[in-house]
């Protein structure tokens, strides 16, 4: 009988020890983050900065505005909307910019921040021996924590250096130790001197990719090339408003503003006089966008860029919905962009 008893008992505990196995099997099935093997140097030639970084992530530059690291490219659709569940990702996003007149450290700020300001911790910071500021924000997901930190600083406050870190679904942790150095090796963006002599080489960036991958915005659902992402927004006093972006070139893009439409009930009055807000813009014509009867016009943002921009309306929102391409390459930008346009949906 005793004999009979312990070959159960160990069954039952074999049979125990498998479940518990399959449990945590299950549960760890999941992708995990990209660790960081090496961290290596990037130096920007024309803007002068540099920073380290991972070598065995995914990089991508714009000579003397932009250098961009994602920890996987199946990281970088999930910083367009943050999504809750996704790709365990990271992200180091370095970004300089000229300011004119009468802007400051503050206007970058206002500009860069994607959350309310309760979401923000602010404080101060030395980068390459100048006094900067830091911005560390964060919040929990369904997936677990997304965390970010925001810096900026200038060595003329002319031109200005931005560095920003994001993580998500509690992975911050894992790359605290190598953040830290990153952030330390930062050395700012110098103000560049026209030289006569001076000429300037860009790296061949890729064209936007035929591949969409759908994204939602504030009332509305688009599909958009998947090596292009969310950028800053150009439009203010609006509800909400999205840029979607490559690498190659930033006055090619696919932009949409919600607007207040809650007051107007004749849209065609409305699109005109959205429409002349536009230099050279041509007459709108009647047009279908999504599921909805809207209006259209063509414009040129600058001599090389042709932009064509869309209005439509549902529920008490204006939609309005815009597409800029560089003229020399049209074939590689205007059909990808009217598949985007295609693939419009309004809720």
């Amino acid at each position: 009988m005793n004999k009979i008893l312990t070959n159960s008992n160990y069954k039952n505990n074999a049979l125990l020890a498998l479940l518990i196995t399959v449990i945590f099997s299950a549960c760890d099935s999941g992708p995990k983050p990209v660790e960081i093997t090496t961290l290596t140097e990037y130096k920007d030639d024309i803007a002068k900065f540099s920073i380290l970084y991972p070598s065995n992530w995914s990089s991508t530059k714009q000579q003397g505005e932009r250098f961009i690291v994602f920890s996987s490219n199946d990281a970088k659709s999930r910083f367009n909307q943050y999504d809750s569940y996704g790709f365990p990702g990271a992200m180091i996003d370095v970004y300089v910019t000229k300011l004119g007149e009468g802007k400051n450290e503050d206007f970058v700020i206002s500009k860069a921040k994607r959350f309310g300001d309760e979401y923000y911790k602010t404080s101060s910071i030395t980068v390459d021996g100048v006094q900067g500021k830091r911005l560390d924000y964060g919040f929990e997901l369904e997936g677990g924590e997304f965390k970010g930190v925001f810096i900026i600083a200038s060595k003329d406050s002319i031109t200005y250096t931005t560095l920003k870190i994001e993580s998500f679904d509690n992975s911050w942790n894992n790359y605290k130790d190598d953040f830290d150095k990153i952030i330390a090796s930062l050395k700012l963006a110098e103000t560049r001197q026209k030289k006569q002599d001076t000429v300037t080489i860009t790296e061949e960036l890729p064209f936007p990719s035929e591949k969409l991958v759908q994204q939602k915005g504030t009332g509305f659902t688009i599909s958009i090339p998947d090596n292009f992402y969310l950028g800053k927004p150009n439009s203010t006093n609006v509800i909400a408003a999205y840029n979607y972006i490559g690498d190659r070139r930033a006055d090619c893009n696919i932009a949409i503003d919600v607007l207040d439409g809650s007051k107007t009930s004749d849209l065609k009055k409305a699109a005109t006089e959205l429409a002349s807000r536009y230099t050279g813009s041509s007459a709108i014509s009647a047009v279908k966008i999504g599921d909805l009867e809207g209006f259209s016009m063509t414009w040129k943002p600058t001599k090389d860029v042709k932009g064509r921009v869309y209005f439509a309306k549902k529920h008490d929102k204006i939609f309005r919905v815009s597409i800029n391409w560089f003229s020399p390459e049209e074939s590689n930008y205007l059909p990808i962009f009217e598949k985007s346009i295609a693939s419009l949906k309004f809720e």
